[in-house]
């Protein structure tokens, strides 16, 4: 019966190796698959970082630019009497308005009379209010502009950032599940070795008390002995 003993351990031994193999061969090819996806997730998020840099930078200069004159593009607008007085154009209006003003008020007869004055301060003070709203409104649609040309920037700079973080956080999550995945993969190798070896180890174990039990030559009401396994 030796040939018996010799089977059931050859088998045992060839069928601890090839589901060991088998599992560790299983096991490399899912960690060779989740080192690929996870380098493939890094390149992608790398090359998605590198197109958003340009943009990045662009909103950074802006921000910076932005918190420069930031007192000066929200200070209120406040504006002076020598300041609309030096506006473009205010002394030749000014000059020509009086003048019309003058004629019209010789054609009527009144000369220098105090209607006409009157009138010659009415003018004045309608076109120096006019032109300070002209001149305000022109300022506060300037200071607007500016502000809004820098925040659209910033705005620029921002949204790039947040697609940057938005996909690193996408390639750390793809990498995690990749590695956990070979993790698992390693583990059920493992697993799958531990449990052939404890089959083995039972055939053996059982084959060895069968022949304590049953076939023992050298036993005496039938106790076990490990000799047995080999007995002819």
């Amino acid at each position: 019966m030796a040939w018996v003993a010799s089977a059931i351990v050859g088998a045992a031994v060839v069928s601890t190796v090839g589901t060991s193999l088998a599992a560790g061969k299983a096991a490399d090819a899912q960690t060779n698959a989740a080192n690929q996806a996870a380098a493939t997730s890094l390149g992608m998020y790398n090359q998605t970082r590198s197109d958003l840099s340009r943009y990045r930078d662009v909103g950074q200069l802006a921000s910076n630019k932005m918190v420069d004159r930031l007192d000066e593009l929200t200070a209120p607008i406040t504006m002076t009497e020598d300041q609309v007085q030096k506006t473009p154009g205010y002394q030749f209006n000014l000059t020509q308005g009086l003048k019309a003003t003058q004629n019209s008020a010789a054609a009527r007869g009144l000369g220098s009379s105090g209607a006409a004055l009157k009138g010659a301060a009415t003018f004045a003070t309608g076109l120096a209010d006019s032109t300070y709203q002209n001149q305000f409104n022109n300022a506060v649609t300037n200071q607007t502009n500016a502000y809004n040309k820098l925040k659209s920037l910033v705005d620029l700079g921002e949204n790039a950032a947040a697609q940057t973080g938005t996909a690193g956080t996408s390639a750390a999550n793809t990498a995690a599940g990749a590695q956990i995945g070979a993790g698992n993969a390693q583990a059920a190798a493992a697993n799958a070795t531990g449990g052939a070896i404890s089959s083995a180890a039972n055939s053996i174990g059982g084959y060895a008390a069968y022949k304590g039990l049953y076939g023992g030559n050298n036993n005496s009401g039938g106790t076990f002995n490990i000799s047995n396994v080999t007995d002819a």
